[in-house]
């Protein structure tokens, strides 16, 4: 049935213009994976989130989850899901599972987080909002930590990003496509710098280019280094490492799709690595114009640690302002 039709039976039925709007929202989002979210579905669903799952709302709905419910979410943001459903996910971080499995125990979790004004469902889609996700949220859960050793990870996230075919240059198609679709993990990037050069302020200290740099809302920056690794045997842990010791506040290392096997072992590789465990981890696959995330980054420690990465990523916001 198209949407107009079901308008008109909604309509018929007494649905309100905010009901309609919702459902109408969750129709075409969620089903956006189906044919590819481009630029615009990216952004919409931004959007909606901020509107309808503000932060106040979603710590409302936690008094209402069990402690099983919450190591749900705890799991979802490890990347420590061991599920056949697939996983998909906005730029802003949020989460869709479609639960084609419905017997399994991850989905029966879902429901009642749903039931708890936590979530959205539209047929056997789940909808986590990114805010129900954050790191604001997630590590203040009343939960034992993980640590590193604790999990494996096996599920990847994947990234519609229709659009960004047609680039032979990995990073240029990625950075164009931050810029009409200017959202990351929860924040709206203000900025988007491909290929930093050398950065003048920090002088020999800047020895790994940050491929893209993006300066976000809240003044953090997040720093993706792509490695080639059908080029090169280095996977970029210690491109990884300076990153974190510039200062910024959160990390991703990119490299282009292998297969899965490869990609599994190198965010495990990552989250055990006890220098850049913070680190996240993404393969890009443009023929298939999706991006698949096997580690979300964290905030970098090392900002909280080390004074002169505090005075390193002072200069490089001094940097990006100059521009």
């Amino acid at each position: 049935m198209c949407l107009s039709a079901i308008w008109r039976r909604l309509s018929a039925a007494g649905w309100s213009g905010i009901s309609k709007f919702i459902l109408g929202f969750l129709l075409v989002a969620f089903n956006c994976f189906r044919r590819g979210c481009d630029a615009a579905d990216h952004l919409k669903e931004f959007e909606y989130c901020n509107s309808n799952f503000g932060i106040d709302r979603v710590r409302k709905a936690l008094v209402e989850l069990s402690p099983e419910h919450m190591a749900v979410l705890q799991r979802i943001r490890l990347n420590w899901l061991n599920t056949k459903n697939p996983v998909y996910m906005f730029l802003s971080g949020s989460v869709v599972v479609n639960c084609v499995w419905g017997d399994e125990t991850l989905c029966k979790h879902l429901e009642a987080i749903r039931s708890a004004g936590a979530a959205e469902r539209a047929g056997a889609a789940y909808y986590l909002p990114y805010t129900l996700l954050s790191d604001e949220v997630v590590e203040n859960l009343p939960l034992p930590e993980v640590a590193e050793e604790e999990y494996e990870i096996k599920k990847f996230y994947v990234v519609s990003l229709r659009g960004v075919a047609g680039e032979a240059d990995a990073v240029e198609a990625l950075a164009k496509f931050f810029e009409v679709a200017p959202v990351f993990l929860g924040r709206r990037a203000v900025k988007v710098v491909r290929r930093v050069p050398h950065i003048m302020q920090l002088a020999n200290r800047y020895t790994d280019r940050i491929d893209i740099l993006l300066k976000l809302a809240d003044g953090s920056l997040t720093g993706v280094g792509y490695v080639d690794v059908t080029k090169t045997y280095h996977l970029g842990f210690s491109m990884a490492k300076s990153f974190l010791l510039y200062g910024l506040d959160r990390v991703v290392v990119l490299h282009p799709y292998v297969d899965q096997g490869f990609h599994r072992e190198v965010a495990n590789r990552l989250k055990n690595r006890w220098d850049i465990s913070e680190v996240g981890y993404a393969a890009l696959n443009p023929m298939e114009e999706e991006l698949y995330f096997y580690k979300l980054p964290r905030v970098n420690r090392y900002l909280k640690m080390s004074i002169s990465a505090q005075k390193y990523s002072s200069l490089i916001r001094s940097y990006i302002e100059s521009l």
